[in-house]
């Protein structure tokens, strides 16, 4: 035991057969004064649950008079039995302020009673306050050893329950499939209710436990080697999309497709080819990304290498240009493109005369030849120069 100090040889025997004549009296003082204090603990020691509490007052006093009369303080028996009682008000479902509260109530009320019993028993004033006192700091000990169990208990099945959720998140992200039935039983011992769709949250940083604790979400939360991630159930419903814009701002994340949960795996997968993306430039970082917003990028780059192949056959014709006249063409292609060869329009958003856009285009004839002039040519120049776009010179 820890906690200030309390002096036994300051308490003669005639003040610990005093207390000990009416512990009887003390104790049922204490639990009235409980059951008076405390809505929640009025009920539990009107209850089943009150004889366990009742047999630890008593036993907690009868320790305590023993050790007055030995000259040592009280056997860590006593100490054990009140982190056991911590512990059994955590598995209860009680609150921690109530448990404390309650103590407090407690401890008064022993320390009243303790000083009335010793004054009545004609012991000395001096005497009877210092065996309140000793009461009082025996009791504040006690109450770290509840606290202490309770926090115990508390911590063993937060860890518990994370291990139970890592299972569950692992049943939802297997590349091979999940077993339904595994799966709902794994929930059910993590208190984590399947939702009907949910979302995988790709992340840059290994430790996704800033960003859990920022959404008001029950996340599912873990990494791998390729980073952290976050299952994200019901992605969709009211309000949740504000939720994660805040909770993620300023970070490079991606949010994969709201899915089926036996989709998870294809969820996790997208947002991570979308927050490679943006990693590579090609996307824009610091912010949320949504793959829904950002499929056809998707399509198109997801294999940049081939992407590229595609993007140097497309636009090889214009590789020999110098440097200057090649950027020139392509920004006139990609307006002639984008605006139906509307010539008056492209002059304007380039801010040359038309006469000049008809040149380039000209140039980009003979350059490209049929390319131009079908709308397979035209698709494939449009595919190069978004892959040009997001990935640089192909």
């Amino acid at each position: 035991m820890s906690g200030p100090e309390w002096r036994a040889e300051a308490i003669p025997p005639e003040a610990v057969a005093a207390v000990r004549a009416e512990l009887p009296v003390l104790v049922q003082s204490i639990v009235e004064a409980v059951r008076a204090g405390s809505p929640v603990y009025g009920e539990v020691l009107a209850g089943p649950e009150g004889v366990a509490i009742r047999m630890g007052i008593e036993q907690a006093h009868q320790a305590f008079l023993a050790a007055i009369e030995s000259g040592r303080r009280p056997a860590g028996e006593t100490d054990e039995l009140w982190r056991r009682l911590g512990e059994a008000e955590f598995q209860s479902g009680r609150n921690l302020d109530d448990l404390r509260a309650a103590f407090r109530i407690g401890t008064r009320a022993a320390w009243r009673g303790a000083a009335d019993l010793a004054l009545r028993a004609g012991v000395s004033a001096p005497v009877a306050i210092a065996t309140a006192e000793a009461i009082f700091v025996y009791a504040d000990e006690l109450a770290a050893d509840v606290v202490e169990g309770y926090l115990r208990m508390q911590s063993d099945e937060a860890g518990e329950l994370e291990r139970r959720r890592r299972r569950v998140a692992a049943l939802l992200l297997d590349p091979d499939g999940g077993d339904p039935e595994a799966l709902a039983h794994a929930a059910e011992l993590a208190r984590w209710p399947v939702p009907r769709r949910l979302a995988v949250l790709a992340l840059q940083s290994d430790s996704p436990l800033g960003p859990a604790r920022r959404l008001d979400t029950e996340a599912l939360s873990g990494a791998d080697g390729e980073g952290g991630w976050l299952i994200i159930p019901d992605p969709d419903g009211p309000g949740r999309r504000a939720v994660l814009e805040r909770a993620l701002a300023d970070e490079t994340t991606a949010l994969g497709p709201t899915v089926e949960p036996g989709d998870a795996p294809r969820s996790l997968r997208w947002a991570r080819v979308l927050l490679s993306l943006a990693t590579l430039g090609a996307l824009p970082s610091g912010r949320l990304l949504h793959t829904e917003e950002h499929l056809a990028e998707l399509i198109l780059l997801q294999d940049r290498e081939l992407a590229g192949a595609q993007a140097r056959r497309a636009l090889a014709p214009l590789a020999e240009l110098a440097p200057a006249e090649r950027e020139r063409l392509l920004d006139t292609l990609a307006a002639w493109l984008d605006h139906q060869r509307h010539t008056p329009l492209i002059a304007a958003l380039l801010h040359v005369h038309p006469q000049t856009v008809r040149y380039r285009m000209a140039k980009l004839g003979e350059l490209l030849g049929d390319a131009l002039e079908t709308p397979a040519g035209r698709f494939e120049l449009g595919l190069a120069l978004r892959t040009r776009a997001s990935l640089g010179e192909p």
